[in-house]
């Protein structure tokens, strides 16, 4: 096979790679493949697949740097292999990203990594982690579809009702209108942290967390004064 093939599914770029050749070899080839379909891809805002080879996060960042810099693809996000959930997931992030300017919400799709910071004026969504170093800063409620090793603040006007919602969080920082979670995690007995989504938010002079199950789904609802039929 090539080196690398690129092929499309709706609103994607498969990307299928050599698993037995030299990855400098894979990379080289990839800027190349990309670099001659510059034209025909332009601007579009498309999912990755990384197909037929396993990579590491690092070869995956050199991945994603190559194609970047040999097209002006807009990507949004790295998918599994399952093309119907790609499907799903990249329509559900293009409806919130139409949706954004409506909203007041911002998405950010990306690592918040070290040394960034990513603020909003009203709501907050991040794809991807909050990397120790990172921080994301919001007036109203921040949600990150990812883990959070650094630093997260909510309600930074002040709304009280402002939550976190997050996976697996191990965070150096959570603050709701200007108070910090200060108490140690606990998701129960034989829980994973990093598969856990939980919420933070704010009761009487504490920041709490707590795991994101149907209970605590109600419970939002009464705090965002969500009315239900």
């Amino acid at each position: 096979m090539s080196l690398s093939t690129i092929k499309s599914f709706q609103n994607g770029i498969a990307l299928h790679l050599d698993p037995n050749a030299d990855f400098d070899d894979v990379l080289s080839d990839i800027g190349t493949k990309f670099e001659e379909s510059r034209k025909f891809f332009k601007n579009a805002k498309v999912a990755l697949s990384i197909e037929d080879r396993i990579v590491s996060e690092e070869e995956e960042k050199k991945i994603v740097t190559a194609i970047n810099e040999h097209s002006d693809i807009n990507l949004l996000c790295i998918v599994g292999k399952n093309e119907e959930t790609n499907r799903k997931y990249v329509k559900a992030l293009k409806r919130v990203e139409s949706e954004q300017n409506e909203n007041n919400t911002r998405l950010y799709v990306g690592n918040v990594c070290e040394g960034d910071i990513v603020e909003s004026d009203k709501n907050l969504v991040i794809y991807g982690n909050v990397e120790l170093g990172g921080a994301a800063a919001a007036k109203g409620d921040v949600i990150i579809f990812g883990s959070v090793t650094g630093q997260v603040y909510a309600g930074m006007n002040g709304d009280e009702k402002a939550i976190i919602i997050c996976m697996g969080p191990n965070p150096k920082t959570i603050s709701i209108a200007k108070t910090k979670f200060n108490d140690k995690i606990k998701l129960g007995f034989g829980k994973k942290i990093k598969f856990s989504p939980v919420m933070f938010r704010k009761s009487g002079e504490r920041v709490i967390c707590e795991n994101l199950d149907e209970s605590t789904l109600e419970q939002l609802l009464i705090i965002k004064d969500v009315k239900t039929i």
